[in-house]
Protein backbone atom coordinates (compact mmCIF):
# COMPACT_ATOMS: atom_id res chain seq x y z
CA UNK A 1 0.00 0.00 0.00
CA UNK A 2 2.87 2.46 0.65
CA UNK A 3 4.31 1.72 -2.71
CA UNK A 4 1.49 2.86 -4.13
CA UNK A 5 0.55 5.75 -2.48
CA UNK A 6 4.62 6.59 -2.86
CA UNK A 7 4.40 5.94 -6.66
CA UNK A 8 0.77 7.92 -7.09
CA UNK A 9 2.57 10.85 -5.44
CA UNK A 10 5.62 10.30 -7.29
CA UNK A 11 3.46 10.37 -10.97
CA UNK A 12 1.35 13.33 -9.28
CA UNK A 13 4.39 15.67 -8.68
CA UNK A 14 6.51 14.21 -11.93
CA UNK A 15 4.18 14.11 -14.70
CA UNK A 16 2.83 17.59 -15.94
CA UNK A 17 -1.02 18.06 -16.09
CA UNK A 18 -2.55 17.34 -19.52
CA UNK A 19 -3.50 21.08 -20.36
CA UNK A 20 0.25 21.97 -19.50
CA UNK A 21 1.39 18.82 -22.15
CA UNK A 22 0.56 20.98 -24.84
CA UNK A 23 1.79 24.14 -23.48
CA UNK A 24 2.88 26.94 -25.71
CA UNK A 25 6.39 26.65 -24.89
CA UNK A 26 6.56 22.57 -26.05
CA UNK A 27 4.08 23.72 -28.75
CA UNK A 28 6.47 26.33 -29.76
CA UNK A 29 9.51 24.39 -30.19
CA UNK A 30 7.47 21.70 -32.18
CA UNK A 31 7.55 24.62 -34.95
CA UNK A 32 11.37 24.22 -35.34
CA UNK A 33 11.64 27.69 -35.98
CA UNK A 34 15.15 29.54 -36.78
CA UNK A 35 17.07 31.43 -34.18
CA UNK A 36 16.41 34.11 -35.91
CA UNK A 37 12.49 33.56 -36.02
CA UNK A 38 12.75 33.06 -32.47
CA UNK A 39 14.26 36.22 -31.66
CA UNK A 40 11.66 38.05 -33.85
CA UNK A 41 8.75 36.50 -31.58
CA UNK A 42 10.13 36.88 -28.59
CA UNK A 43 10.41 40.58 -29.41
CA UNK A 44 6.97 40.83 -30.53
CA UNK A 45 5.57 38.96 -27.70
CA UNK A 46 7.34 41.27 -25.72
CA UNK A 47 6.02 44.33 -27.34
CA UNK A 48 2.57 43.12 -27.62
CA UNK A 49 2.42 41.59 -23.84
CA UNK A 50 3.53 45.41 -22.44
CA UNK A 51 1.26 46.80 -24.64
CA UNK A 52 -1.73 44.33 -23.90
CA UNK A 53 -0.94 44.51 -20.06
CA UNK A 54 -1.43 48.54 -20.16
CA UNK A 55 -4.61 48.37 -21.76
CA UNK A 56 -5.67 45.18 -19.09
CA UNK A 57 -4.81 47.13 -16.02
CA UNK A 58 -6.59 50.28 -17.29
CA UNK A 59 -9.95 48.17 -17.84
CA UNK A 60 -10.02 46.05 -14.32
CA UNK A 61 -9.14 49.71 -13.05
CA UNK A 62 -12.54 50.87 -14.49
CA UNK A 63 -14.42 47.61 -14.00
CA UNK A 64 -13.18 47.99 -9.96
CA UNK A 65 -15.05 51.70 -10.46
CA UNK A 66 -17.76 50.27 -12.32
CA UNK A 67 -18.70 47.64 -9.82
CA UNK A 68 -18.30 50.34 -6.73
CA UNK A 69 -20.81 52.63 -8.58
CA UNK A 70 -23.08 49.82 -9.30
CA UNK A 71 -23.50 49.43 -5.45
CA UNK A 72 -24.55 52.85 -4.35
CA UNK A 73 -28.05 53.46 -5.40
CA UNK A 74 -27.89 57.33 -5.70
CA UNK A 75 -24.98 56.66 -8.16
CA UNK A 76 -25.20 58.33 -11.78
CA UNK A 77 -26.68 56.58 -13.96
CA UNK A 78 -24.92 58.23 -17.15
CA UNK A 79 -21.43 58.05 -15.44
CA UNK A 80 -22.07 54.10 -15.27
CA UNK A 81 -23.40 53.87 -18.92
CA UNK A 82 -20.09 56.02 -19.97
CA UNK A 83 -17.70 53.77 -17.80
CA UNK A 84 -19.33 50.39 -19.22
CA UNK A 85 -18.42 52.16 -22.68
CA UNK A 86 -14.99 52.57 -21.73
CA UNK A 87 -14.79 48.73 -20.81
CA UNK A 88 -16.27 47.61 -23.59
CA UNK A 89 -14.05 49.84 -25.99
CA UNK A 90 -10.98 48.62 -23.99
CA UNK A 91 -11.67 45.31 -24.43
CA UNK A 92 -11.89 45.86 -28.34
CA UNK A 93 -8.96 47.08 -28.18
CA UNK A 94 -7.59 44.47 -26.31
CA UNK A 95 -8.58 42.32 -29.20
CA UNK A 96 -7.04 44.27 -31.60
CA UNK A 97 -3.64 44.48 -29.89
CA UNK A 98 -4.04 40.18 -29.52
CA UNK A 99 -5.16 40.09 -33.21
CA UNK A 100 -1.99 42.15 -34.55
CA UNK A 101 0.41 40.12 -32.50
CA UNK A 102 -1.18 37.16 -34.08
CA UNK A 103 -0.41 38.62 -37.92
CA UNK A 104 3.09 39.79 -36.87
CA UNK A 105 3.73 36.46 -35.62
CA UNK A 106 2.32 34.98 -38.57
CA UNK A 107 4.59 37.11 -40.83
CA UNK A 108 7.61 35.41 -39.48
CA UNK A 109 6.58 31.76 -39.87
CA UNK A 110 7.04 29.77 -43.44
CA UNK A 111 3.49 28.18 -44.52
CA UNK A 112 3.85 25.22 -42.54
CA UNK A 113 4.43 26.53 -39.41
CA UNK A 114 2.05 29.28 -39.92
CA UNK A 115 -0.60 26.45 -40.36
CA UNK A 116 0.35 24.46 -37.12
CA UNK A 117 0.35 28.31 -35.22
CA UNK A 118 -3.06 28.84 -36.35
CA UNK A 119 -4.45 25.60 -35.24
CA UNK A 120 -2.70 25.82 -32.47
CA UNK A 121 -3.91 29.02 -31.01
CA UNK A 122 -7.22 28.37 -32.91
CA UNK A 123 -7.88 25.06 -30.39
CA UNK A 124 -6.57 27.07 -27.67
CA UNK A 125 -8.86 29.83 -27.90
CA UNK A 126 -11.64 27.20 -28.07
CA UNK A 127 -10.23 25.26 -25.28
CA UNK A 128 -10.31 28.56 -23.42
CA UNK A 129 -13.73 29.68 -23.93
CA UNK A 130 -15.29 25.95 -23.41
CA UNK A 131 -13.50 26.58 -19.59
CA UNK A 132 -15.08 29.72 -18.96
CA UNK A 133 -17.70 30.42 -22.10
CA UNK A 134 -18.98 33.79 -19.73
CA UNK A 135 -15.48 35.20 -20.02
CA UNK A 136 -14.49 37.23 -22.46
CA UNK A 137 -12.16 35.53 -25.25
CA UNK A 138 -8.68 35.39 -23.45
CA UNK A 139 -5.34 36.89 -25.69
CA UNK A 140 -2.99 35.03 -24.23
CA UNK A 141 -0.78 33.94 -26.62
Amino acid sequence: MKILIFLLLLFFFCVPPLFAQDSYSEFERGLELTGSQKNQIHGIRNQYINEWRAVRSESMRKRLELRELSKNPSANPERIGKLQSEVRGLETARGNIYNQYRSEVSRNLNEKQREQYNNFVDTENKRMRTANPDHPRRHGR
